[in-house]
This record gives structure tokens, sequence and C-alpha cells, in this order.
């Protein structure tokens, strides 16, 4: 009988993570009651948007990286750790890497400017323009890193440096850091598109942050 107790007692936790799991939807990966697939709504911006995911990200409740995905509908989530180069990131034979950049935050700016673009030789760039394609690392600070060092080829784009004053809809490890989905609406904002799609996606995040 005790052996029997004791079968049951060690099972019931895995058990529990199984019925946990299976009522999680199986497109947005969120809890039955929060899944949000069903009130998305879908944006085109005319920057596009890839967002490279540290595999061990994807299962956070309060990840945003498949929110910005679904909510930018011409939008990459790509989760591994290296790849090749741009283009074969992007599954193309040739890519203008120099309209491309990656958002960058720097500890303790005090930038008065939301957002400064600077070139592979940290030159700054005014025309907002030359940048047709946004790279975001999605992560911790720690995996963040790591993508950064795996994939050299991410040194020859631009910086696209976020310098925002508000904080954070979440709690985060260093101070004056975003979400991605907040980091990617911010930058959509002041890199000059329009209007509706960066708060489109704040305000489906927002949305997002209510439910947890």
């Amino acid at each position: 009988m005790d052996i029997i107790n004791q079968n049951k007692m060690a099972s019931g936790p895995v058990v529990e993570k199984e019925e946990a799991l299976s009522r999680r939807c199986a497109e947005c990966r969120q809890p039955a009651d929060n899944c949000f697939c069903g009130k998305i709504k879908t944006f085109f911006p005319s920057r596009k948007v890839v967002i490279l995911q540290h595999p061990r990200e994807g299962g956070k409740p309060l990840n945003s990286a498949l929110l910005t995905h679904k909510v930018l509908g011409n939008s990459l989530l790509k989760v591994g750790l290296s790849w090749r180069n741009l283009a074969h990131l992007l599954h193309e034979k040739e890519v203008d890497q120099s309209r491309w950049g990656v958002l960058f935050f720097k500890k303790d700016d005090i930038s008065e400017k939301p957002l400064e673009i600077f070139d592979r030789h940290k030159k700054p760039v005014e025309d907002k323009t030359v940048i047709t394609g946004i790279i975001i690392l999605d992560g911790t600070w720690k995996q963040a890193k790591t993508l950064w060092w795996r994939n050299p080829w991410l040194l020859k784009l631009h910086r696209i440096q976020c310098n925002p004053r508000a904080p954070s809809l979440r709690k985060q490890v260093i101070k004056g850091y975003l979400s991605t989905a907040e980091a990617v609406g911010f930058a959509l904002i002041h890199l000059g598109e329009e209007g509706a799609i960066g708060e489109g996606l704040l305000d489906q995040y927002r949305r997002f942050i209510r439910l947890r």
C-alpha cells in the first residue's frame, strides 16, 4: 500500500504538468484562457522585421516574440543559435545588408534622441530611410549575447540604438531595456513607420500583459 501511494505521489506533478500543457493553445502556446490567436490585428510595415530567438526562450509565458510575429504579418521568427549570413537567414541568394540594422540597447545611455542609427564603423546615420530591414535578438541578456557572438555577420549591419525613456511593462534585468514587442514597436514608431503599426503592436502587447 505504501509503495502504491508513493507511486501516486511521484506521478502527480508529472500528470499535472502534462494536463497543463494539453490545455495550451498549439498556435500561441498560451493557456487556453489566455489564447490571443483570434484577437490579433495584423499590420504590414514597410520594413521587414526578423526575430532571432534563442532556443531556450520560446516556452516562457511572458515571451512576446510570437505575439510580435503574429501582429506583424510580414515578419519572420527564427529559432536557433547561428546562421551563416543574412542571405542564409532569409533564404535569399543576395541581400543588401547595408539596408539592414540590428536593434541595440546601450547601458546608461544619456542621448536625448529616442533612436539613433550607426553604421558598421560606428558613424551616425541621419537618413532613417536607409533601413529597410530590422533584426532583434530575443532572449535573456546572456542568451542575446550568445546570439550576437555566434553570428558575426551581425557586426556588418547598422546598429539601431533605442533610447527609451518610459520603463518596460515588465521587470527588466537591466534598466532601460524593453521586451521584444516593446522594442520593435518603439523602433517602428521612431523609424517613421505609419503610427498605427507601432502603436498597434504596443497596444496588443499591453493587452497580452494584462491577461497574465
